[in-house]
Order: structure tokens, then sequence, then C-alpha cells
């Protein structure tokens, strides 16, 4: 077995709405072995991963998958099974999988869910590893080394138990929300409406609060210039000024480093110089300046507040180990480390605890060390401070705070300017109001940790993550600017430059992803097929955009799912034969499904607007949970009416050739399409019905019906507004049009707009596309070839896997069927250039040039030179 490719599908896709790995796999010789027919397979895979005997698989009850087994299933389905148990035995929550078969024999797409790539992906080599080895004939295979690595891999790349928070709390309140880069940083919101928050810090907070916040001196200046309660204390460099300082303000003492986090070097009620002498000679050396200050006796609470209001109170407890008269201090923090919600760093709810000269100095301080055998359920705590960083443990008493402690933590964050900080607060009883003599502020923390708040060891969790994004936006609407997708077939460019147009002003930004490139603001950033998820993102991540027109194709879909979790405006032009075979939809029925994507996930305060004139586009409607729109070029469509007949809201041509826009049963004419450049005097039908989508889609987001007149009058489908669709031309007498349609329906909508025109003979040069099955290249050119006097076959630079003249070839067979003459109807001319010149030297005045082409400047300038020379000639005789 092998595998061929690996995609990561990072948004909604066609196998499911959440991240999903697609696997292109080769099962080989396998392909005619399925389960049943391997002795002992089933046996011993069950013994490996017993945890396969709960799946429940197609028949959608637990031992379905067993089942499936023993009446014999293909290893491509029992590997996206084991490399789903793998990920759920290493702690990763993931539970969606589907199989595929493919039309070639062997080849099956395998796809399931997954929370972080790395993990995801070995657990499927996993899973290959182990199977190869249950058919070599190993018995007794322990899984457990593969589980351990993926959970290694999951924890060491996953977001943090804080970030994980508020990513999770955002994507609840349907914000969006995405990981930038492999840290912390967080991007909330889209367009001009987004915000980073990275750890608890958010772009919002001030840089001159942390950095204030940084210097422990620094803080405890400012707090007591507000009245506020700090410890009092001194800074010192050496051994000298630290035992000076410690003299002046009176033992107990506390030592920590001027600008520490996280409690590190932290060593608290020091009752004497001889225990100071014990921490001093084993502070880290490379801190060189301390604060010495004085040490209250208490509880340690950490009290977060988040926009002047306190979210979360916790009690926190240092890290402390429970002798058993026989392991030493440094075995029992190692058994205790190996507790599964203890992780390295923040990966997990609780650190581990370390093994440092923080815990080394605060032993020395009790005359112990590591190597030291407590007593048989003695306590011994084992660091000087209670953070979580170093191991300490939490107990939420948010509900026990007084309400004067909560003021003076309210007005601690606000006095050092923090939108969101950790108040560390000292005191015997939190439920006691405050008393001066007894309780101090010693330490305010920027970006705190909100694991106590989220894992606490005792009492109720407290959704802080919720508070954060709450804070920074109080609506999904606040966060999200407008999303607009239009998917289909045919007409997706086209309505996408049409409903960029109809957006644009001068005091709005639009951002557009369309075949051709990515636009902001009519300014092009980046040029090519920019159809997919990363070029929307481009626009997406953009600060200065208002609104995101996307057009979103098929292959972006099926390479990365989409950018974008949810959508504002969801369009549907059309669904036609059109690349099947590739990557797992190979049947019209799922490329259906494949569009319904755009439909499903318009939200709910959306619009859906469908083309009721394609029975398979109208009936995505039930899938949707915005509001439908339809449109029509047929007054008379069953779509329409019925929605007509409800109140819906419905844009169509009617039998006097207007624009008509309905709502709650009332009807109000626009323009007549006559006037409308883009429908070529009306004659582009399928024009008609991209505009109709495209005032719907613009209307729904604000534009009056008086600004769409005016802007449906300007759009010229010319080479600035429309490259490459629909470009038309006078020169020399002939009438030549570009146009990039290159598939059977859309190459029939172009013949039949210009079946009205005036001409003597039609000339068309087109090229087939090497990734379309043989019956949709030969189907088209017996299209062009029936609606053409002369047929001129060239071939795209990029033969995409099949060889020189093979698709020409095809094409040409097609044409010679359809009743064409070769060599002077039917031709093949492989080089584009070559091709448009034999095109215009065979023409004569009064033909009509069909070019199937995407630039119409790259043929104009052809033709210009062609004119030049004639011209020249003409003058010379």
């Amino acid at each position: 077995m092998k595998i061929n490719r690996v995609r990561y599908l990072k948004g909604p896709n066609y196998f499911s709405y959440k991240p999903t790995i697609f696997i292109e796999l080769d099962i080989e010789e396998l392909e005619y072995r399925p389960s049943d027919t391997i002795p002992g397979f089933i046996e011993t895979l069950l013994q490996t991963l017993p945890g396969l005997k709960q799946h429940t698989c197609s028949p959608g009850y637990e031992g379905g998958f067993v089942e499936r087994l023993k009446r014999g299933t293909w290893m491509a389905h029992i590997l996206e099974h084991i490399a789903i148990e793998i990920q759920c035995k290493a702690g990763i929550d993931v539970r969606r999988g589907k199989t595929i078969t493919a039309s070639k024999p062997g080849i099956y797409y395998v796809t399931y869910t997954y929370k972080e790539p790395e993990s995801g992906l070995y657990s499927f080599e996993a899973a290959l590893e182990i199977v190869e080895r249950i058919l070599k004939g190993e018995s007794g295979i322990d899984a457990s080394p593969y589980i351990e690595n993926a959970s290694k891999f999951y924890y060491k790349n996953k977001l943090g138990p804080s970030t994980e928070a508020i990513y999770e709390a955002a994507a609840q309140a349907g914000i969006p929300v995405e990981r930038v880069g492999s840290n912390s940083l967080l991007r909330l919101g889209t367009g001009k409406k987004q915000k980073y928050v990275q750890a608890t810090i958010t772009s919002q907070t001030s840089n001159i609060a942390v950095e204030a916040s940084c210097d422990k001196q620094l803080t405890k200046d400012i707090l007591r210039g507000c009245g506020l309660p700090v410890p009092n204390g001194e800074v010192a460099s050496t051994m000298e000024e630290i035992f000076e300082a410690a003299s002046r303000i009176g033992y107990p003492v506390v030592v920590k480093p001027l600008h520490g986090r996280q409690g590190e070097g932290v060593i608290t009620n020091i009752h004497d110089a001889e225990e100071l002498f014990n921490v001093v000679h084993c502070l880290d050396e490379h801190i060189d300046s301390f604060i010495i200050e004085r040490h209250y006796d208490g509880n340690d609470y950490r009290l977060l507040v988040i926009n002047g209001e306190l979210s979360a109170a916790s009690l926190r407890v240092p890290p402390f180990v429970i002798g058993n008269g026989k392991d030493t201090i440094k075995s029992l923090i190692e058994i205790e480390n190996k507790n599964p919600l203890r992780g390295d760093g923040h990966e997990k709810p609780m650190s581990k605890i370390p093994l440092n000269h923080t815990v080394s100095c605060y032993l020395e301080k009790l005359d112990m060390s590591l190597d030291s055998i407590p007593d048989k359920g003695k306590i011994v705590q084992v660091v000087g401070n209670a953070n979580l960083s170093t191991g300490g443990q939490a107990i939420d008493v948010t509900d026990q705070v007084h309400p004067s402690i909560k003021d003076i933590g309210i007005l601690a964050a606000k006095a050092i300017g923090l939108d969101i900080a950790g108040i560390d607060f000292i005191c015997k009883d939190i439920s006691k109001p405050f008393n001066p003599d007894q309780m101090a502020i010693i330490e305010i923390n920027a970006a705190p940790g909100i694991r106590m708040h989220l894992y606490p060891n005792e009492g109720p969790k407290r959704d802080v993550g919720k508070a954060i994004v709450d804070y920074l936006f109080s609506s999904r609407e606040e966060a999200a600017i407008p999303v607009i997708a239009i998917t289909g077939t045919n007409g997706k460019t086209t309505t996408t430059r049409l409903i960029e147009y109809f957006l644009s002003s001068l005091d709005v930004t639009v951002g557009m992803t369309n075949s051709d490139g990515v636009y902001i603001k009519g300014r092009c950033i980046d040029q090519g097929d920019c159809s997919g998820p990363v070029s929307a993102r481009k626009i997406l991540h953009n600060p200065t955009v208002d609104f995101a027109v996307l057009e979103t194709a098929r292959g972006g879909i099926l390479r990365e799912g989409l950018a974008f979790a949810r959508c504002d405006v969801g369009i549907v032009t059309n669904v036609a034969e059109d690349h099947l075979g590739i990557d797992g939809i190979e049947t019209f029925e799922q490329l259906v499904k494949l569009k319904r994507l755009i439909p499903e996930v318009v939200t709910e305060t959306g619009f859906c607007i469908l083309n009721a004139d394609d029975q398979h586009v109208a009936e995505m409607a039930p899938y949707t949970p915005g509001k439908v729109i339809y449109t029509s070029v047929d007054p008379n469509n069953p779509y329409l009416q019925s929605s007509m007949r409800q109140g819906g809201t419905i844009w169509f041509l009617d039998h006097d050739g207007w624009i008509v826009y309905g709502t709650k049963g009332k009807m109000e004419r626009t323009l007549p399409v006559r006037e409308i450049p883009v429908t070529i005097q009306g004659s582009a039908r399928h024009n008609i019905s991209n505009l109709l989508q495209a005032m719907a889609a613009a209307h729904s987001q604000g534009v009056s019906i008086e600004v769409l007149k005016q802007k449906a009058k300007a759009f010229v489908p010319d080479s600035t507004f429309s490259k490459g669709r629909f470009n038309i031309q006078e020169l020399l007498g002939r009438t030549i049009i570009v146009d990039y349609a290159h598939n059977t329906a859309g190459v029939q909508a172009i013949f039949d707009t210009v079946r009205g025109f005036t001409k003597k003979r039609t000339i068309s040069v087109i090229a087939g596309a090497g990734d379309r099955k043989n019956e949709e290249i030969i189907s088209m050119s017996k299209i062009v070839a029936k609606n053409s006097d002369v047929f001129i076959i060239k071939e795209d630079d990029d033969l995409r896997d099949r060889e020189q003249y093979e698709v020409a070839q095809l094409m040409h067979r097609a044409a010679i069927e359809t009743g064409m003459k070769d060599r002077y109807q039917a031709m093949i001319v492989l080089n584009e250039l070559q091709a448009f010149q034999k095109a215009f030297l065979i023409s004569k005045p009064g033909d009509l040039l069909l070019f199937f082409y995407t630039d119409f400047n790259y043929v104009k300038k052809f033709f210009e030179m062609a004119e030049k020379t004639m011209l020249q000639q003409k003058f010379s005789q």
C-alpha cells in the first residue's frame, strides 16, 4: 500500500464542516483481498486495538464496524477507522470519517476529521504500519507507542488551553477565528473589523501597560500612588544589598526577580537571615536585579479582570508532594508529573512541577533537598509560590470574593492600564472585607494564564474564554465583514465582477477574487486563477476591506475546503457536468453536493440566491439556513411562482424583457434588459441570469434599486470590466468575440447568444482541457462543429497529463463525425498564436470570429498589428 497524496481541508468541505484530512491511497494487490479473506487478520486487529469494537460505522450502532470486518471490507476503510481510533486514544476528540472508492481499481480516497495536522497524518501512517505488521503475521502488537506518539505530536503543536478556550468561544459565537503562525496568536474577525489575541493580550492592550506590569517595582509605585495596598520593598542587585534591604523591611520577606514571569525564581516566607543566606546562594546567577519585600501571611489568590469587570477568581495552591517513607522528593515529583493532567509548559490543564534551582532553593530554606526522603504521609511544599506555571493547583472562589476586594482588583487593572489583567492578591480570607494591614496586591500580570479558571481542581469552571471574546466583539456582525460567495459551473466570474461593481463606492472598499486575480478597491494585487481559499484569505485578512466578494470554484474547495466557516450571501449560478472523475467527484450527483456547500454555510440571517432555471440548484433551498431568493429568466418558472405566492423575494425577467424585483407580493420593474450592455441587447440569456443574481446580492446588502439601475447601465463587458467574458469588437469588417467558455454548457450559451447576429460565416478557435473526460470533450466539440463554418482546434500549454495532439485529435474526430470536412472546415493548429493567425487569414469582412480564450487584449494586440500590416499593404499598392 502507498499514499499517493495528502490534503488538509482546513475549512468546510465536501466531507465535513470540520477540518478533514484527504488521503489518496493505493491499496495495490489488497484490492482483491477484503478483510474476511485474510486468515487471522480480524482477530489480531481487534486484539491490538480493542476500542474498534465500539465503532458504529455505517450500520449506526456499536459493533457495526466489526460486522463490516466480518462481512468483508477493504483495507482503505479499515485504515480510516484505525487512524480515528489512534487519535481518540491519544486524547484527540475526532469522530467522523468516510472512505470513497475511486474509478481506478485499488485507488481510494480516505477522509477523516483531525484537530492538528501532524498528529492527524501520523495516526494514518501508524495505522498503515500496524496493518502491514499484521499482514506479515505478527501477533501481540502493542499499539501504545503509536498512541503515545500521536499524543506527543498533538500536544506539541496544538493551541494551549488558554488560547484554545478563546478560539472555541469565538467559533461558538460564529466569529471567524484562525491561528496565525505556529504559536498562540489568533486572528478574530475579518477585513477591517479584525482583531488579534496572543495568549490573553489583545490588539487593544496597551503596550505601555504591558511594559509597566513587567517591571514589578514600577507596578508597585503606580499602585501605591493610587492608594492601593502593596508590600513594602526595595530593589537590590548584590548580596549585600539583599541582606540590607531585608533588614530594613523586616522578616519575613519575599525574594523575586525584578523582571520575572510565571512565578519563576520567587522564594516566599523567608523567616530570618540564615534562611535568606541559604536562598541567595542558590539564586539564578543570570538574574541581576531582585525585589525584596515584606511577606504577608495568607492565601494566594488570582483575580481575573476583563474590561473593568471581575470575571473569575481562584485560590492558588503551591505544588506539593506527599511522602511515602521510601521515595526521594525528586522521585515523588517525577511520579506526580506522570499525572495525565500535567504537561510541559501550558499544553495541559496543569503544568509539571519543575526540577530546577527554584525548587532546590525553596527546599534549601526548609533544610531539605531533592534527595530528601519525607516521612510517610508528610506533605512537603516544593515551590515557594502557587503559580500554575510552576506546578500549582487552583480552587475556584469567584462567588466568594468580597465586593471591596473586587473593587480593588478592578481599580488595580485600570491603574496599570490593562484591559485583561491577572491580579495576584494575598489575604487570609477573600470573602472578608478589605483590611490594608493584612492584605496586599503582590503582582499584576499582563497576559494572565486562564487555565486555573478553565480547569480548577475544585469548584465550577469559568468560561473566561467567552468573556474575552465578548469583550472584543458583542456579535458576529461586529466582528465579520459581509462575505458573498459565488459558486457554480458557469457564470461565476461575471456574477462576481458585477457584484463587486454594484457594491463599490468612494467610501466602501470591496475585495474580490475571481478566475483572473485578487482585487482590492479595483486594484489588482495578484494575477492568475484566484478562485480558491488562498486568494480568498488575502481579502478576508486585509484590514481595509468592507465587503468580500469571492468566486469559489470546485478545485479550491477540493484542495483545501472553504476559506470561511460562514458566508452572508451564497450564490449558485448553475450546475453542469464538468471536471468529473477528479478528486473523488465521480458523478454529477456528487458535483451537485459539492456546489451545495455554499448554501449550507450561509448564516441564518443571510441570503441564499439560487438560479431557479436550474432544477438542481433550485432544489438546494431546503439545505440552507439563510433566506432563499430565487432568480429566473422565465416569469412562469414554478419555483419562482411558488416563492411569489408565499411573499418571498424574487428577481426575474418578465415577458416584456424587463428586470423585475419582487418581495412580499409587490413587484417593481427596474430596467429593460436591452438597455443593459452586459446582456448584449438582451440576447445573452446566460448573462441576464448572472445579472439577476448580482442585483439580488447587492440589494440584499443595502444597495438601492436606483443605484443598481445606474450601475447596470454603466457596466460594459469589455476587457476592463469583464475580461474574457463576451468581449466584442468590430475590426476590419469582422466581428471578434473573446470568451473564456470552456465546457459544454458555457460554449452552448455563447452560440445561443450569437445566433441572431448578422454574419456571413462563423469561425471558432478553441482548445479542450486535458483534465476533462473524453465524453465532455467530444460533446463540446460537436457543439462547436454544429454551430461553426470553420473550426480551428488549438492546444493549451498545460496538457494536464495528456499527450500532445491527444485532445486535439479527439476534438477533430468529433467534428468530422458531425459532418465537417477535414482541412477545409475542421483543422488542427496547435500553437495558440498560429491558430489566431490562421483564423484571421481565412476570414473575410462580415465573418464572426469566436475565440474561446481568456485575454482579449492578447488577441486585440495581434489584430491591431494585422490591421496595420493590411493597411500598409493596401497603401503600397
